[in-house]
């Protein structure tokens, strides 16, 4: 969400996150109406849906990793134990 109007600022009327409810001071969060540290817990939080090997647990890198649902070296480690 971005700030509509400056005359909120203007005013000397304080702003607040949306997510918390913190005072937030930068222009940064002004703008967006978020502050930094919820801002990071969001990106985290959309790392949670990542996807993982079902083999080592590392977070998949690519689309071929994701479809498969292992990564690389452990599929590779796989094909050369079966041969």
């Amino acid at each position: 969400m971005k700030l509509e109007t400056w005359d909120e600022l203007e005013e000397g009327n304080p702003i607040f996150c949306w997510a918390c409810g913190k005072q937030v001071l930068s222009i940064d969060e002004i703008s967006q109406r978020i502050c930094s540290s919820c801002k990071h817990t969001k990106k985290d939080h959309t790392e949670e849906n990542a996807f993982f090997c079902w083999a080592c647990g590392k977070k998949l890198a690519g689309m071929s990793e994701v479809a498969q649902g292992i990564c690389h070296s452990c599929r590779f480690a796989i094909l050369r134990k079966l041969k």
